[in-house]
């Protein structure tokens, strides 16, 4: 392919009218998906591909399909590859952008908090076209009124259209750090490595377990939810003398942990859920964990705990429960540090994907 011809586009998307919506401007002569398990959508779809100029179109009965779909067409030739930003809210437009991206290594997704790499703004006639169609989408589903599909705002301004290159990673991480899921195929998929934020965070960890040292350090520590090992290396630089317990239940998490840590003789790697391990140790971790566990089994684990001292690391409403939840165990904090909230690359460094890092307060309690 000669070096300024374009790759032909390849459009993945939930519902025929995200086609409309979001990427009107390369529909013409793309192959578009469309993934939905209303099969009544396949008429809409052929409207929506006859006015856009589209190549051809295809009817994905469920999210399963996509996969093999995108495999198919990689093999059959390279394509500039469209989907759904995994910042959007809708949980099928996110399930469709993390699918194809486990196909494809770059793709190009609506610049929804993020910085654009191409915009095209529509002339008057595109965009009277545009809205056109849309209404007639909607107009032709008897439920549309009921369901909110005519009455909700368009918030995503259809007069201009933004995309962002991005790599499979970003959208991994980009999951990782908006939505309560595990996405554990990608190493270091909450940026620990390049973060600033994760960086201050762990230095405000440490030094707050650093006042241990002055008066007692611990001898035993249990690292709740340990990932893939970055904070345990911390601990044992902190704590000489201790042997640690670093649990996590996520199998490749374990192996990575297993292969940064496994050899060392203060460290016991513990493949299990926190709710099945015995929270006892002069010092337990419970950063950055409950998030993912149900109330009931959070009630239970703190129930549990028998330590001298704990290290929390919440932040807004969450973290006001869960510390109103240790003071009514009778777990008294005696430190505490700050850290705010910032808008930073999802990756920590240079993805043009950008995330909110919410902020949290790092305590150290004692009972």
């Amino acid at each position: 392919m000669a070096e300024n011809e374009q790759a032909p586009a390849l459009i993945v998307v939930a519902h025929p009218e995200d086609v409309v919506r979001l990427f009107s401007t390369v529909a013409p002569g793309a192959d578009v998906a469309v993934v939905t398990e209303d099969g009544s959508a396949g008429r809409e779809l052929e409207a929506v591909g006859r006015a856009l100029g589209t190549r051809s179109t295809h009817l994905l009965l469920s999210p399963s399909e996509v996969g093999p779909w995108c495999r198919e067409q990689r093999a059959r030739s390279d394509a500039r590859v469209y989907t759904h930003s995994p910042q959007e809210d809708a949980p099928l437009h996110r399930e469709v952008a993390l699918l194809v991206s486990r196909v494809f290594e770059r793709l190009w997704v609506p610049a929804t908090g993020a910085r654009p790499t191409a915009c095209t703004v529509l002339d008057d006639a595109a965009f009277q076209g545009k809205l056109a169609l849309l209404n007639a989408l909607y107009r032709e589903r008897p439920d549309g009124a009921a369901s909110g599909a005519c009455t909700d705002p368009v918030r995503d301004g259809p007069g201009i259209e933004a995309f962002t290159e991005v790599r499979a990673g970003d959208v991994v991480r980009a999951l990782s750090l908006t939505k309560p899921e595990v996405f554990a195929e990608l190493a270091d998929p909450w940026g620990f490595a390049h973060s600033t934020y994760e960086g201050e965070r762990f230095a405000l960890t440490a030094n707050l377990l650093g006042t241990l040292r002055d008066a007692g350090p611990p001898r035993s520590v249990v690292d709740v939810g340990a990932c893939e090992g970055m904070m345990t290396e911390h601990l044992l630089a902190l704590f000489p003398d201790a042997n640690i317990r670093a649990v996590e239940s996520e199998p490749r998490f374990v192996t990575r942990l297993r292969e940064r840590l496994g050899g060392l003789p203060r460290v016991r790697i513990v493949e299990a859920s926190a709710e099945d391990v015995a929270l006892e140790a002069d010092l337990v971790l419970l950063a950055e964990v409950l998030y993912y566990l149900s109330d009931d089994a959070s009630r239970d684990l703190l129930d549990r705990l028998r330590a001298s001292h704990l290290l929390t690391s919440y932040g807004g409403g969450f973290g006001a429960q869960v510390h109103a939840a240790l003071a009514r165990r009778g777990w008294r904090c005696v430190q505490s540090a700050t850290l705010p909230g910032r808008i930073e690359p999802v990756d920590g460094a240079s993805s043009p994907l950008l995330v909110r890092r919410a902020g949290t307060e790092i305590r150290l309690w004692e009972r």
